[in-house]
């Protein structure tokens, strides 16, 4: 068989125009039956434009899809389902007040003669497919009650309930934990081995070297190259992305910084089972990290020390004076603000524009007996959207349309209108491409290098923790039991320590 007759999918020179924008020139863009291939790209790239082609949300302008060299044209989602081809999208989308069984026959319900659904046909129907892929879920539990990786589940057996050739799988991994992550990827191996073919969105590109065959780059709407993962490595990859070497993504340190004196001291903090009496300082002009793996009380400690989660004993000092952090209105007012990992629950207002969005924790800055000064608010955000790069059509425009990396920005540029002292970041660039993971990196040397501030970095990407950070802490069990100098600090190193061995 030649490798054209293994090609399942061939998408043809597609090109798509929006008003003012072309999403995609010329893409060529093609999978083997049975593989997982990887679709890269930053942000903006072209990949979703790509996916919803395939999926039938966009028709092309100009292009063709053979779809096992017959020729396709889809007006539809429901086109492309009846076709064989699948969705997983990064948002979960289920009923939690449902059970397994009716989520994943959702709209495709078993019926009786009479019309009436037929549970026990669904729980049986249900239990086979969940098998199919490993899973030993009861599919009469309730979907509320299952934990990230199981719902996760549920949405693969919802999509596989048409026996879809082609699975598009959107960002899966962004609430997963590392065992999560194992798990699901066995799922996914699973279906290969069954012959489904696989399109694997991720913004994770050691995630792409452990799961997958191929990759594709996309770059400003067009085709870059494909390659067998095995014939490239990450370095590589990036450079395909966007046009630099892994080491010019994390920014040296300025030979004329300095690392001044203490200005955040910690001291036998406790909050319940979760911190055990966790000791550290920060310095000015320091980027510090803290590493371990999830749910050792990396996230519960700087939300305990800004005030988000209540302390049971412990002392916080700032510039050598102790302060009472009850919220975060007192962490605020004493110079320490939080960018938190959840930017759409915690760190944006969706619906409101860019503007107000940067505009929102300087209101009381720019306000004179309850009216706001509009000429220096407008001043204010222009200088946000140039200095941090934000790639929006206007300052009028919903945040909710942005890129992640886009309103990943917006978050951490609201909090410096504040001019803190110290900045805790919380897995900043969590879903975000690379090229805005560089430009986050240089924001933060920037605030530690020329401005003086204290950082303090909780992540989970090894990279990050090595390539950024002059300090790393590391936790166990809500203890910090490593500090590690950046000169020190190695992958094995902080592993080690984050799983408990000396």
């Amino acid at each position: 068989m030649s490798m054209q007759d293994d090609l399942i999918i061939q998408m043809k020179s597609i090109t798509k125009l929006f008003p003012g924008v072309r999403a995609l020139s010329d893409v060529n863009f093609s999978c083997r039956r049975g593989e997982i291939h990887a679709l890269l790209g930053e942000n903006g790239a072209g990949k979703s434009t790509l996916i919803k082609i395939l999926s039938g949300v966009y028709v092309p302008d100009n292009g063709e899809i053979l779809l096992e060299n017959e020729q396709m044209s889809f007006k539809s989602p429901h086109d492309a389902q009846l076709k064989g081809i699948g969705v997983i999208h990064q948002e979960l989308i289920l009923v939690p007040y449902m059970s397994v069984a009716e989520n994943i026959f959702l709209g495709q319900e078993k019926k009786t003669r009479l019309s009436f659904i037929n549970s026990a046909e669904m729980n049986e129907k249900a239990r086979e497919i969940l098998a199919s892929i490993g899973s030993e879920l009861n599919p009469s539990d309730m979907v509320a009650g299952l934990d990230s990786t199981n719902q996760k589940i549920v949405q693969i057996a919802k999509s596989l309930v048409r026996h879809p050739r082609i699975l598009i799988v959107d960002e899966p991994t962004a609430p997963l934990g590392t065992k999560e992550v194992k798990d699901f990827f066995a799922a996914l191996r699973r279906l290969k081995e069954q012959g489904t073919t696989i399109i694997y969105i991720s913004h994770h590109l050691e995630e792409i070297f452990e799961i997958a065959d191929r990759l594709t780059v996309l770059k400003d709407g067009k085709y870059v190259t494909s390659v067998n993962v095995t014939d490239t490595n990450i370095d590589e990859v990036i450079r395909f992305m966007i046009g630099r070497e892994l080491g010019d993504l994390f920014p040296m340190k300025a030979e004329d910084s300095i690392v001044g004196d203490t200005i955040l001291s910690v001291r036998n903090l406790n909050r319940g089972n979760v911190l055990f009496d966790v000791n550290f300082d920060l310095r000015s002009g320091e980027i510090l990290g803290v590493a371990g793996l999830e749910g050792n009380g990396q996230d519960t400690l700087l939300r305990t020390v800004c005030g988000s989660f209540a302390k049971d004993s412990g002392a916080i000092t700032i510039e050598g004076v102790e302060v009472r952090i009850e919220d975060p209105v007192d962490a605020i007012a004493a110079g320490l603000v939080l960018v938190t990992d959840k930017r759409h629950d915690e760190g944006l207002c969706l619906q409101l524009s860019v503007n107000d969005n940067l505009a929102l924790t300087t209101l009381g800055k720019r306000a004179k007996a309850g009216v706001i000064d509009r000429k220096k608010e407008a001043a204010l955000v222009k200088k946000n959207i140039d200095e941090f790069k934000i790639k929006t059509p206007s300052g009028d425009k919903q945040a909710k349309f942005l890129s992640g990396g886009n309103q990943q920005k917006i978050v951490i540029g609201k909090w410096l209108n504040n001019d803190p002292k110290i900045i805790f970041m919380m897995e900043p660039t969590l879903g975000v491409d690379v090229g805005a993971k560089a430009e986050i990196y240089q924001f933060a040397r920037k605030l530690a290098d020329s401005e003086g501030k204290g950082v303090v970095m909780v992540t989970s990407d090894m990279l990050e923790l090595l390539g950024l950070c002059d300090r790393i802490l590391v936790m166990h069990k809500g203890r910090i039991v490593k500090e590690l100098s950046r000169e020190e600090a190695t992958e094995e190193k902080i592993l080690k320590a984050a799983v408990g061995v000396n």
